[in-house]
């Protein structure tokens, strides 16, 4: 008896074409790792705000447990809530994690009258008074080991990390110049076979940053189709 090729049900060549016409996809994970990997995400959602989709978190979990062997702290620049934080920190084991925010403080008018950078002034009017407060974040990450908050604009708050090597970082900054930024920090400082995860991809300041940046530079970068770009690493981390 000749076996006729499987072929989906119409219910599911509908949903696919009717979630397609949205910009959506649906997925299916695959075996108890995956399913539980989906069952983290969930559970980080219901407890801390989570601005990544599923697609996206899995992918996070899936580069930072890639780098496992990678020698190197991690980094996020841009953590809002805390929750996409909260993922890197149930898969990065016992390497260092530094956390890069402007958090509330930005919110208030200058005391002294100082004059604002032209970065402050640029997170400022973009991101307005849409933050979270540093207190509440470390209490939501108060249970993992080897944390640390560098709380103000960046790179300013970068500087103490001049010689530190890095095996995973996550960049969630919007802005074209903060991008740059943090593209010129880290970098140079990431260690061969480390990964750069950058969020919002698609989104026009944070690719005229990666343009910018690798421009004159050669570079293995994935552009993953639900807005995240990965950078995979050759270098040789910093020399100090």
């Amino acid at each position: 008896m000749r076996r006729q090729p499987w072929q989906p049900s119409l219910r599911n060549r509908l949903l696919r074409a009717w979630l397609a016409r949205r910009g959506q996809a649906a997925v299916n994970v695959a075996g108890p790792h995956a399913t539980a990997d989906l069952e983290l995400v969930s559970q980080v959602r219901s407890r801390t705000p989570l601005l990544l989709g599923d697609v996206p978190a899995l992918q996070l979990l899936a580069c930072v447990r890639a780098t496992s062997d990678v020698p190197g702290a991690l980094a996020e620049a841009g953590v809002f809530a805390g929750g996409s934080a909260r993922l890197i920190c149930e898969a990065k084991g016992d390497r260092a994690l530094h956390l890069f925010d402007v958090f509330e403080t930005l919110q208030a008018e200058s005391a002294d009258g100082t004059p604002e950078t032209p970065a402050a002034a640029a997170v400022r009017s973009h991101f307005q008074r849409l933050h979270a407060k540093e207190a509440d974040v470390r209490r939501t990450l108060a249970r993992y080991s080897d944390v640390s908050f560098h709380t103000g604009v960046f790179p300013e708050t970068a500087a103490a990390l001049a010689g530190t090597s890095f095996s995973f970082v996550h960049l969630d900054l919007d802005l074209e110049g903060a991008t740059l930024a943090a593209l010129e920090f880290f970098c140079p400082r990431l260690a061969p076979g480390a990964l750069l995860v950058a969020d919002d991809f698609g989104s026009a300041p944070v690719e005229a940053a990666f343009r910018a940046y690798f421009r004159s530079r050669a570079a293995t970068i994935i552009r993953l189709p639900w807005a995240q770009g990965i950078v995979v690493s050759a270098g040789a981390g910093p020399t100090a």
